[in-house]
């Protein structure tokens, strides 16, 4: 699947997903398909100058990438 290969490695930035998923030709009803299929969720990080993104991130890659003990 298109997105769980994009955010395999954690937090992607929503607009660098569209891009690689314009790049090889899908549509953006279909990646908000998968999203909710895969339970992709967003988080929104702020700058100090109040600058904003959003990051897509599938939940247990996250966990499976950060949960282990260093």
């Amino acid at each position: 699947m298109f997105l769980e290969n994009v955010l395999k490695d954690g937090f992607v930035n929503y607009k660098r997903v569209y891009e690689l998923a314009e790049e090889s030709g899908m549509k953006k009803s279909e990646v908000k398909r998968q999203k909710a299929v895969l339970g992709v969720k967003t988080v929104e990080v702020r700058n100090e100058e109040g600058e904003q993104i959003w990051l897509w991130f599938i939940p247990k890659n996250v966990w499976k990438k950060y949960s282990q003990t260093q």
